[in-house]
């Protein structure tokens, strides 16, 4: 795998699109929106395959206390080949010093998480949407 790792130049809004298009959760994200949040990225982990973006992960954090994993997605011709953990390692590398990180996911992909010491939380994850 020859693929290319950045955590220094965010992917274009129009290729994270396509991404996020192939995701349940984030189909529906507008380009604007998009934009707006590579504008106001935290720690990220980018990688392509001949250019083309194959694999995202950002991380919401206060480099100190809390961190959150999100928008971890891979293109789905390159799921279970080994992408999705090299964007988690990249993440945590990033992360190091950060007391807690959590993240949300489906029951599906408990065990992959599992892998990196992901502990299935006892709290109540609450939201609200507005």
């Amino acid at each position: 795998m020859g693929y290319a790792i950045t955590t220094q130049q965010c992917p274009e809004a129009l290729e994270l699109m396509r991404l996020f298009s192939q995701t349940s959760w984030a189909k529906d994200r507008s380009i604007k929106d998009i934009e707006l949040l590579l504008e106001h990225i935290g720690p990220f982990v980018v990688i392509k395959d001949n250019g083309r973006l194959i694999g995202f992960g950002r991380a919401l954090t206060d480099s100190v206390y809390r961190a959150m994993l999100d928008d971890i997605v891979v293109d789905s011709n390159y799921r279970k080949q080994g992408v999705g953990k090299m964007i988690v390692e990249e993440l945590l590398k990033q992360l190091v010093g950060v007391e807690q990180v959590f993240l949300n996911t489906k029951p599906d992909l408990e065990s992959f998480y599992e892998t990196f010491g992901f502990l299935r939380s006892k709290a109540l994850t609450m939201n609200l949407y507005v």
